[in-house]
């Protein structure tokens, strides 16, 4: 892939694995080639498989002297007590160090099935030519039969819980989260809105009052998490020295505002328009486009659902918005 000018990679989520390769379109073969290689017919070599024990390991050790990971694996692991999403990602070097090459074989040969696995394709490309290269690429594979997997439910959330975790950074980190629904659910494009005028660009409020006119943090941010199972609504704030007690006064008078009173149309429209060019702007490099289509596909099973989604967005009035806060903003969800 490299030897071709493209490049090669991966990663993975709570709930997916992705591979991918970005490459020039006279190369459209060699990236399939590759792709279909890796997930058809891998061999799984012994001394590889230690030498990337080590690689993973070191990445675990470098997140732990990563202030952003540490305290985002806290609030998961306080906001999903019991539940998959409560674990880190990558894992734990521990079950790095004695996994077995056969383990990891069968592993891959339950999941990393036909069944259970898509190709996205996205750029300049003709399709009938493409449909064949596929098909001769990736119909070769195996059809071993797909593991189903039942996850552990999480202990019910019914009190608010809190984790505090010392360091030896020179910043200090808070978060607060609140329990929304899976991505499915009609009251999302709602929270994503809210989201966005609680804590996204130096016009949303709280980057306002706690940034801009109070300076008691580095940074603040409010986003929604939407996996496939019952999502965070999640407000983040970095800051340095002894300005606590401010900065929980400062989010408690935003959130109080905002479950009494409708948002400003003013703000509401803006906030529209900032998730139609977010959105569109995703879609401007072939990357883009295929992570939209795919990210549709895993979550939605449609990977034309964008036009439907926005469609949602424009429907949001200033009630909804206010309906959502005090339906979720609630005192027993959240995580602190």
């Amino acid at each position: 892939v490299e030897g071709s000018g493209g490049e090669l990679n991966a990663y993975t989520s709570f709930d997916q694995t992705v591979f991918y390769v970005t490459i020039s379109r006279q190369f459209l073969e060699v990236g399939l080639e590759v792709l279909s290689e890796m997930m058809g017919f891998p061999k799984f070599d012994p001394t590889e498989i230690n030498n990337e024990r080590e690689v993973v390991i070191e990445e675990i050790k470098r997140g732990q002297d990563s202030f952003g990971r540490q305290a985002s694996q806290l609030l998961f692991s306080t906001a999903y007590q019991g539940h998959t999403y409560g674990k880190p990602v990558i894992g734990y070097e521990k079950v790095i160090r004695k996994i077995s090459p056969k383990k990891i074989v069968d592993y891959f040969r339950s999941r990393y099935v036909p069944g259970n696995m898509f190709v996205v394709l996205s750029g300049d490309f003709a399709l009938p030519e493409a449909k064949k290269l596929i098909n001769q690429r990736f119909a070769p594979f195996h059809p071993y039969k797909l593991r189903s997997v039942v996850r552990k439910k999480e202990k019910a959330h019914v009190k608010p819980r809190i984790s505090v975790q010392p360091s030896t950074f020179e910043e200090a980190s808070l978060n607060l989260s609140w329990k929304i629904p899976k991505v499915r659910h009609k009251d999302i494009p709602a929270l994503d809105i809210l989201a966005l005028i609680l804590g996204q660009g130096d016009s949303s409020r709280l980057v306002r009052r706690l940034r801009i006119e109070q300076a008691l943090v580095n940074s603040v941010y409010a986003s929604t998490f939407t996996p496939v199972e019952a999502g965070l609504m999640v407000i983040s704030a970095v800051f340095n020295g002894d300005k606590l007690e401010e900065i929980f006064s400062g989010i408690a008078a935003e959130l109080e505002q905002l479950v009494t009173t409708a948002v400003e149309e003013s703000e509401l429209n803006k906030a529209l328009t900032n998730i139609e060019s977010e959105e569109f702007y995703g879609m401007e490099t072939v990357d883009g486009l295929s992570r939209k289509a795919g990210h549709l596909e895993f979550l939605l099973r449609d990977p034309d659902y964008f036009p439907k989604y926005m469609q949602q967005v424009y429907r949001v009035s200033r009630e909804d918005i206010l309906r959502v806060a005090r339906k979720y903003l609630t005192e027993k969800t959240l995580t602190l």
